[in-house]
């Protein structure tokens, strides 16, 4: 432990751990802050809406890129991808040439709960993604998605047992969320098992409790337009009033003293295009490929560069970065749109050991555009399959009894160590927004 934390733990007759605070955190996958005070404008959300009046909130932007493995990897560790070395749900692997889906075994670095685990303090975590397959720590873990066996989501291994038993369900399944008469079942059956365990898990002796809710984040992806109206409208707000409903019943049981933090990872915005980088790339004479392999493995040997979703670009040859971001920032979707609204080098966002591991480039979408690397040979853009889509701004922090100042999430790990009356690791790459 370093010795500055050291300083600000107060420690019992018998040696044990207490520090001044607890903290809780209630995170809403994907829930722009705007979209929740627009529903208690509106009068919905009268669970929640009780409960914010007692805090202050304020936007905060995400990761870049931002999606889930790489927001909650950068949570969970309290660094960036150069650090932990997570740049999306999936990676290429050059020595086995095949693309792999990301584990928690992939993060390069300790976890929030690990350090806290080091000072003696126990955590329960429930559902964050990239937590699979769970990893031993002083307290108890169920895994988030993707979590594709529930005899390895869980630590304990016995609390594992007792999720086949319940007949837990970790996440909806995406391959069927475009069937509503499928997917709101399943996303009531997600929050169901959230809500079950929950409850037991808040009566173990916990010091650090984290539960997510992931279905916020299915439901925009394909139903974020309900929530102006429509054929699934009621549907729509109908879930957002369960989840609030859950959100308020756990805020009113926790013990008194315990600090409380509702917060997201990204925010949402409504599609229109997608944009295959890798179809471009073909198209401009950028990428060739081969017929054999899989992935960037079909990458033949004159190519300049190649891409994985979403945005990422990996140059053959350094000096074309230049030409490349100019391409790209000129490019127009099929209406006349903007189509890229930034690209960036990756040497000027990703530091540290793993930063070599990143893209060379990356490319922002505009708003309304979703970017993805296929190697399907399709064309460059066709209409968005699904209608809602991750935003770098619009995520969101809220803090009982505390007015957080604006930041981003880096921010966050830093924070609910001052909420915990522990001083910022000096690690963490974050300022705390309190």
């Amino acid at each position: 432990m370093k010795s500055k934390e050291k300083a600000i733990i107060n420690r019992s007759p018998r040696g044990k751990v207490s520090r001044k605070k607890r903290v809780c955190v209630i995170s809403l996958d994907g829930v722009p802050g705007e979209l929740l005070v627009d529903a208690f404008s509106q009068g919905r959300l009268t669970a929640l809406r009780s409960l914010w009046e007692s805090g202050g909130w304020v936007e905060i932007t995400s990761t870049l890129p931002p999606v889930s493995a790489v927001a909650w990897a950068t949570y969970a560790t309290g660094v960036g991808p150069g650090q932990h070395g997570v740049y999306g749900f999936a990676d290429w692997d050059p020595i086995a040439k095949e693309i792999y889906l990301l584990t928690s075994h992939h993060l390069g670095v300790p976890t929030l709960w690990d350090r806290l685990g080091e000072m003696g303090c126990r955590s329960v975590i429930l559902n964050l993604p990239l937590t699979y397959p769970a990893r031993p720590l002083s307290g108890w873990l169920i895994a988030g998605f993707p979590a594709p066996e529930l005899s390895r989501a869980a630590y304990p291994p016995a609390l594992a047992a007792r999720l086949a038993q319940d007949d837990y369900l970790v996440d909806p399944d995406p391959r069927t969320a475009t069937e509503p008469s499928v997917f709101f079942p399943q996303a009531r059956q997600a929050l169901a098992s959230r809500r079950r365990w929950a409850w037991e898990l808040l009566t173990q002796p916990w010091d650090f409790f984290h539960l997510h809710i992931m279905v916020t984040d299915r439901l925009h992806h394909f139903y974020y337009p309900a929530r102006r109206g429509g054929e699934q409208h009621q549907a729509f707000w109908g879930l957002y009033e369960e989840i609030a409903d859950l959100v308020g019943e756990l805020a009113a049981a926790l013990p008194r003293g315990v600090e409380l933090v509702l917060m997201s990872d990204h925010g949402f915005c409504d599609l229109s295009w997608e944009l295959d980088l890798n179809a471009w790339l073909l198209e401009k004479g950028w990428l060739e490929l081969r017929g054999e392999g899989e992935g960037p493995g079909r990458v033949a040997p004159g190519s300049r560069a190649y891409a994985l979703t979403p945005g990422r670009i990996y140059l053959r040859q350094r000096e074309g970065a230049g030409e490349l971001t100019e391409a790209l920032s000129a490019l127009t979707t099929p209406d006349g749109g903007p189509a890229i609204s930034q690209v960036v080098l990756g040497e000027e966002i990703y530091q540290g050991p793993q930063a070599a591991r990143g893209p060379d480039l990356l490319a922002l979408p505009a708003p309304g555009v979703e970017l993805r690397g296929g190697w399907g040979e399709q064309e460059p853009f066709r209409p968005a399959p699904r209608p809602g889509g991750h935003t770098w701004e619009g995520a969101f922090v809220w803090i009982r009894d505390h007015q957080p100042r604006p930041g981003n999430l880096l921010d966050l790990p830093p924070t609910l160590w001052r909420l915990l009356g522990l001083r910022p690791a000096p690690e963490f790459q974050g300022q705390a927004l309190i």
